[in-house]
C-alpha cells in the first residue's frame, strides 16, 4: 500500500516539470536575496601597489655555473619564473613587521588573517600587491608600508648577494587612497541564494497541497 507521503521519484519529477515556473521564481528570488545580503556586508576597500621585475639577459651572458663551462649560463622559462618570484618572496618575508604595523594602526590581524585580506600576483613583468579592509585610509597605509618594506628587503637581499645581479626590480606605483568600496564574492552569494531558492521551490511543490493538485 502506497502512503500519500511516500516519495516517488517519477511523480516528484513530473511535479517539478509541471510547476517549473514556480521553482524558477524561487531560484531568482533566492539569487536576489543573496545579492541583498551581500550588499549589507561591511564595505571593503582595496589598495594596490605595483612592482616591476625583469631579467637583464646581457648580464646572464657573462655568468657561468659554479664550475666554469665554455657555454654561457642559460635560464629556462621555469628558471626565469623562479627568479622573478623573488618579489613575492620578499613581500612574504616582511609579513611579521607588516602585522606589527597593522596592529599599531588598530587592525587586529595576524599573519594568516593578513594574507586572507591580501593578494600577491604576477602579470608578466608586473607584480601586484593588493590589500583590502573596511577603512580606506588604513588600507592605503598598510599597503604602502608593506610595499616599502618589501622593496627595502629586496635591496638588502641584492646588497648581500641573495638576489642575482641579472634581476632588475622596482616599486613603480604606491597605493592611492581607495575612493569607493569593492564588492568581493558577489557571484558566490548570488549562486548560493539561487540554490537555496531552488531547493525551497522543490520542497514547496512537494507539499501536500501540490501533491493533491497533481494527483487530481
Amino acid at each position: 500500500m502506497n502512503s500519500t507521503n511516500e516519495f516517488i521519484p517519477a511523480v516528484s519529477l513530473n511535479r517539478i516539470l509541471r510547476w517549473w515556473w514556480l521553482v524558477v521564481v524561487f531560484a531568482i528570488a533566492g539569487g536576489a536575496a543573496g545579492l541583498v545580503v551581500h550588499r549589507f556586508q561591511p564595505a571593503q576597500y582595496e589598495a594596490k601597489a605595483v612592482f616591476t621585475a625583469s631579467i637583464d639577459f646581457n648580464k646572464i651572458d657573462f655568468m657561468h655555473p659554479p664550475a666554469p663551462t665554455p657555454a654561457p649560463y642559460y635560464l629556462t622559462e621555469a628558471d626565469e619564473d623562479l627568479s622573478l618570484a623573488v618579489v613575492e618572496a620578499s613581500l612574504r618575508a616582511v609579513i611579521p613587521q607588516v602585522v606589527t604595523f597593522a596592529n599599531q594602526q588598530g587592525l587586529a590581524l595576524d599573519a594568516d588573517s593578513l594574507m586572507a585580506h591580501a593578494i600577491i600576483e604576477r602579470d608578466h613583468a608586473f607584480w601586484y600587491l593588493r590589500f583590502r579592509e573596511t577603512d580606506p585610509a588604513l588600507v592605503q597605509a598598510v599597503t604602502n608600508y608593506w610595499a616599502d618594506a618589501g622593496y627595502s628587503n629586496l635591496l638588502d637581499w641584492q646588497k648581500n648577494g641573495k638576489v642575482p645581479v641579472y634581476i632588475l626590480f622596482d616599486l613603480i606605483q604606491k597605493a592611492d587612497l581607495p575612493k569607493a568600496p569593492t564588492f568581493f564574492h558577489t557571484n558566490a552569494f548570488v549562486l548560493a541564494g539561487s540554490v537555496i531558492g531552488l531547493v525551497a521551490g522543490v520542497i514547496l511543490i512537494n507539499l501536500p497541497i501540490f501533491k493533491k493538485d497533481q494527483e487530481g
